[in-house]
């Protein structure tokens, strides 16, 4: 059976023929926003789909003494790609440390709680910055069935998923300070 992260490689194989190299430089932009995977995960998994015959490869001559291998989907690939886009997802379980954090941290220091999610919020504002310039490089969104269309469609998760995450952080911030200075509630500045 095949893996997540294969059918990953697989949709970057079926855009065209990558190095091994360039499977993980893909796997880091734009896969990244919403599936990670390191180069020796990679690696593993090329070979178990080497295995199962759903990719293939063709030495090539290397920049350097060393050759290289270039890989392709092969048509049992492309069949099994195309069967699992249209699977609902599997079940998994939500693994967010941040929220589990949250639900504990009625034990720690409201000040170092507010600090953690002030952190939180510049690393998800940042993000959402890039992601915006991001969206604005693409423009208009390419119609389905243009690769690039997953790519926006991934691009606007994201984009709703930091804005989301960076007014929880927001709200967080919020009801730290009001607990920490009653006060300070009736003297923020409005919100526009």
């Amino acid at each position: 059976m095949t893996s997540t992260l294969g059918f990953a490689i697989l949709a970057v194989l079926a855009r065209g023929e990558r190095t091994g190299y360039d499977i993980a430089a893909a796997m880091r932009r734009p896969i990244a926003y919403f599936w990670t995977a390191g180069h020796s995960q990679i690696h593993a998994e090329l070979q178990k789909l080497l295995a199962a015959e759903l990719v293939g490869y063709e030495a090539r001559q290397g920049p350097g003494p060393q050759g290289k291998k270039v890989y392709h989907v092969t048509p049992e690939g492309s069949l099994a790609l195309r069967t699992w886009v249209t699977e609902p997802p599997r079940e998994r379980p939500e693994r967010d440390e941040l929220v589990l954090k949250t639900y504990a941290s009625w034990l720690a220091d409201p000040d170092l709680i507010r600090q953690m999610f002030a952190d939180q919020l510049a690393v998800h504002e940042a993000r959402l910055a890039e992601y915006e310039r991001e969206g604005e490089l693409i423009g208009e969104p390419p119609g389905f069935g243009d690769p690039r269309f997953g790519n926006y469609a991934a691009l606007r998760c994201g984009l709703g998923y930091e804005r989301h995450r960076a007014e929880w952080c927001r709200w967080m911030i919020s009801q730290l300070s009001a607990s920490l200075n009653p006060s300070w509630e009736l003297a923020k500045p409005s919100e526009s």
